[in-house]
């Protein structure tokens, strides 16, 4: 679906009005105005808005930075409306994971494909979530919103695992154990 015309502003006019930095707090707005535009955030990570990529990394980011989910669904939110959106899997995507100290001292980030770095931990956990076959990494950005490990952030966590005292097998990162699942344990479908 495209915008509603009978709307006096826009999404891009209100986006224009974010200031740069932290992301605006979308989790406080509630606009009465809501419909669905036709975009969608593929499992790749590709922004697509009416079947053409968003190819401007600055507009993406920009975005994602109004991104919020509410239950199930994904809103693109300003003060004034909120645009529903297709999410095929993740909104983000773990691009490279970063690692500082060593065993239980460990502390792992993630950088997004939006730039964002992120702490994994209390704040920012790690989930596993079945996959084709195998339990894939996902840290939550921010209020409901994850970032799936992208190949090489898989490889690269899983090159990381070492077992505890339980013989089960995970990451340590800002002083908790994420242990990895059996692939029935996963959480799966589309409840990410």
């Amino acid at each position: 679906m495209s915008q509603n015309p009978k709307l006096p502003y826009g999404l891009m006019a209100e986006l224009g009005r974010v200031p740069k930095g932290r992301p605006p707090p979308v989790h406080l707005w509630e606009p009465e105005n809501r419909y669905a535009i036709d975009l969608c955030i593929r499992a790749n990570g590709d922004w697509v808005h009416e079947g053409a990529l968003i190819e401007r990394p600055r507009l993406v980011r920009l975005l994602a930075g109004v991104l919020r989910r509410i239950d199930d669904d994904y809103f693109l939110i300003t003060p004034a409306e909120a645009c529903q959106i297709t999410v095929e899997d993740a909104p983000f995507l773990a691009v490279s994971l970063l690692s500082k100290g060593e065993g239980q001292n460990q502390q792992l980030s993630i950088i997004t494909n939006v730039g964002d770095e992120i702490e994994i931990g209390a704040q920012h956990p790690l989930t596993f979530h079945a996959r084709a076959q195998a339990p894939v990494p996902y840290v939550e950005v921010r209020d409901g919103l994850l970032a799936k490990f992208n190949r090489p952030c898989y490889y690269d966590c899983m090159e990381r695992l070492v077992e505890a005292d339980d013989a089960s097998l995970g990451v340590w990162s800002g002083g908790l154990f994420y242990a990895v699942p059996a692939l029935d344990e996963c959480l799966v479908g589309s409840d990410v």
